[in-house]
């Protein structure tokens, strides 16, 4: 019969042995309390931005919101909202090092992005390559760019296909300096997302002079971006987002902030509504 001694020691060896569970992203965010979300700032009309009374408000922003609402209750407590401002430059940085527990922009879904963080899915919205420019200026095709300067931001992931078919494209830290640049007549056009073109035409009269010459075939969505290796994080996620499409959450926002609809959400929004009513 073992000594009392010995049991002691054999026990201990044995939990030593038991390799710790790690807390996953979900415990962490219980934990403290606070939910961390990285976000662009409130400087996208219709997306992200101040209204008159100096509110938060647009369709990320209340997808922050809600996001905020439902990690809450998928823990089981209330939890601080923790916003962590981001840039076109360090985005990728920060959600790598995780100093945010997710973030909600803009950022486009794309296979070599997914090499460095990944992504819940589906994606909430999408967008496609757009040339906006002066209306005077004649651009009827993507052959006319060709051997012409283009701004973009540096971050864009149009850059590098867009040159590839041709076009010279002059980079730039951020949206207000390309945009500066195509004023100032040093690009003929600049190159970005649709969606952020199209709430610049309507909101911004000194911008009145441009408009959207061209929309690329190829539309990416926009994802919630989180570190990698979260596997429980990344599925309560992908499960608010299917969510949103099929209660159409998504298409009532485009409609809250008159933002043009947006043709993918709208194909999500069916697609999910179908998968239910089949099962």
């Amino acid at each position: 019969m073992q000594s009392p001694l010995a049991i002691s020691i054999a026990l201990s060896l044995m939990l030593a042995a038991t390799p710790a569970r790690a807390d996953t992203a979900l415990d962490k965010i219980k934990d403290r309390g606070q939910l961390s979300v990285c976000y662009g700032g409130f400087e996208s009309p219709g997306f992200a931005y101040l209204d008159q009374a100096g509110k938060p408000a647009g369709l990320t922003w209340d997808l922050i919101v809600d996001l905020h609402q439902r990690v809450g209750a998928a823990v089981g407590k209330p939890l601080k909202l923790n916003l962590v401002r981001i840039t076109p430059v360090n985005r990728i940085i920060f959600v790598k090092q995780g100093r945010c527990d997710f973030m909600v922009t803009s950022l486009l879904d794309t296979p070599e992005r997914r090499r460095e963080i990944d992504f819940a899915s589906p994606g909430f919205y999408s967008a496609a390559a757009a040339v906006f420019a002066l209306k005077s200026t004649r651009i009827e095709s993507w052959a006319d760019l060709q051997g012409k300067t283009v701004c973009a931001p540096a971050a864009s992931v149009w850059v590098r296909p867009y040159e590839a078919k041709g076009l010279k494209i002059a980079a730039f830290p951020g949206f207000a300096e390309v945009h500066k640049a195509v004023a100032d007549g040093r690009c003929v056009a600049s190159i970005g997302d649709d969606t952020g073109y199209a709430r610049i035409k309507e909101d911004n009269h000194s911008w009145s002079g441009f408009e959207l010459k061209l929309i690329g075939d190829e539309r990416l969505p926009w994802g919630v971006a989180l570190k990698k290796n979260e596997p429980e994080l990344k599925q309560l996620l992908g499960s608010i987002v299917e969510r949103w499409h099929r209660e159409r959450f998504i298409i009532g926002l485009e409609h809250k902030y008159q933002l043009p609809p947006n043709v993918w959400a709208q194909q999500m929004a069916e697609r999910y509504a179908v998968k239910v009513s089949a099962r």
